[in-house]
């Protein structure tokens, strides 16, 4: 038999086996096809997105805290942005031993109100009751370091902050405002939008 006689051969055989699996019931393809049709169609209703209940206002609030994150604190406290800022480092650190924030500059010249303001988002990472307010350059390298395992790259320089007892206090309020940032405005986007952190913290455990 020449080789064109035994293609075509090879392909009507092909295709009569084809029809025969075909049209057995029962049989594996038809079950495929049966538990294909069968399946339910994915639905991506809003009703089943976890943005679903959340309220506008809400939105609206958040969207506005992340253009101008020291608004909503001045909103809370009174006062000025710079004033509610520190009112809020002040309200987090009660309780510290050896800090005293009244201002932007010499308050954090030691490192230590640095290391106290972190302590409360992450105390796995600074010792607390390990430091002092001589050993300036620790303080200040846990601090940092603390800081950016979180993503908040730090604006300051070590050596200039271990000699300075007065640092800029703008440079020194730019960093905790990026700390403030980055700590409430998780702890807020968690406050307003509990379904979609829940939703999130599924997504996370199911990987």
């Amino acid at each position: 038999m020449d080789t064109s006689k035994t293609i075509a051969v090879s392909r009507r055989s092909s295709e009569e086996a084809k029809r025969d699996i075909s049209a057995s019931d029962g049989g594996p393809a038809s079950s495929l096809i049966a538990m294909g049709s069968a399946a339910p169609p994915l639905s991506l209703s809003s009703s089943s997105s976890p943005t679903a209940s959340v309220n506008p206002t809400a939105r609206s609030r958040l969207r506005e805290e992340r253009k101008d994150p020291l608004s909503a604190l001045a909103r809370e406290y009174g006062g000025s942005k710079r004033n509610a800022l520190l009112r809020w480092c002040q309200k987090k650190t009660e309780g510290y031993q050896n800090i005293d924030i009244t201002n932007f500059s010499s308050s954090w010249n030691d490192g230590l109100a640095f290391c106290a303001v972190l302590h409360t988002y992450l105390p796995a990472h600074i010792p607390y009751q390990e430091l002092n307010s001589q050993d300036k350059r620790r303080n200040f390298t846990l601090a940092f370091q603390a800081a950016e395992s979180v993503g908040i790259k730090s604006s300051l320089d070590i050596n200039d902050m271990v000699h300075t007892e007065r640092p800029d206090w703008q440079s020194v309020m730019t960093y905790v405002t990026a700390i403030y940032n980055c700590a409430e405005f998780r702890h807020r986007f968690e406050r307003l939008f509990p379904p979609v952190c829940k939703y999130l913290k599924g997504v996370e455990s199911y990987f």
